[in-house]
């Protein structure tokens, strides 16, 4: 194998987590304890063993100066999806099932010479009214959807998104994500490789909140903190 196609695959092993950061279901079990892989920029990212499998869960952690109408619309926008996951070559709601529920299509491009993934992921939104923590639950679904020529379906990924309002106008952002990429990647490379997505999607989700163009299209079901505009 050249040293390009190496890069490439490291790449490619490296997105196989970073695609699958929207998200989460229950029916896992962790270990005891996070532990600290990576912390810069103010984004901290941890790993986990996970029970009955050789792939660790990892978890990123940041806040950010914002409304949670805002994330909430970076998060579950598709279009908006490649602003912050570099691989996204498609995305798009293949089913509204409610006003907090839907089933989204995603199509990740991977560089040669490793195949395309897709899936469809059954997505739930809800705030507890009260503390006005957002979540996002999410698990890759089955059977809903023909395979698709040139791409490998993932079936097996669950993630978590955590939007936890703060003082002072900050929002803690935790995602938590556990996966079979579906593919012949060696699971002590994607181990070794994962603390890099959580990294950079946090990176370009804290760059995003600035952005005026970006309006609250899909957060009509948040309540803000008294003050603020959804």
């Amino acid at each position: 194998m050249t040293y390009l196609i190496q890069r490439h695959f490291l790449k490619s092993a490296s997105f196989s987590l970073a695609l699958l950061l929207y998200f989460v279901a229950a029916g896992y079990a962790y270990g005891d304890e996070w532990t600290l892989a990576r912390e810069k920029n103010d984004i901290r990212v941890y790993t986990k063993p996970v029970a009955g499998s050789e792939l660790n869960a990892v978890r990123g952690v940041t806040t950010v100066k914002s409304s949670l109408g805002k994330l909430v619309t970076l998060l579950r926008d598709p279009s908006l999806r490649p602003r912050w996951d570099s691989f996204c070559g498609d995305s798009y709601l293949f089913k509204q099932v409610s006003a907090e529920e839907e089933l989204v299509y995603l199509h990740s491009k991977m560089p040669w010479p490793v195949s395309d993934r897709d899936m469809v992921n059954r997505v739930t939104w809800q705030q507890d009214p009260e503390s006005l923590v957002v979540t996002m639950h999410s698990v890759a679904t089955r059977d809903l959807l023909g395979p698709v020529r040139g791409r490998v379906r993932v079936t097996q990924a669950v993630n978590d998104w955590r939007l936890t309002p703060l003082a002072g106008g900050l929002v803690e952002i935790s995602t938590t994500v556990h996966l079979d990429p579906a593919g012949p990647l060696p699971s002590w490379l994607i181990n070794s490789l994962s603390i890099e997505s959580p990294y950079d999607v946090l990176k370009q989700l804290k760059a995003l909140v600035s952005d005026e163009k970006i309006k609250n299209q899909q957060s009509e079901f948040i309540q803000e903190r008294d003050g603020e505009r959804s």
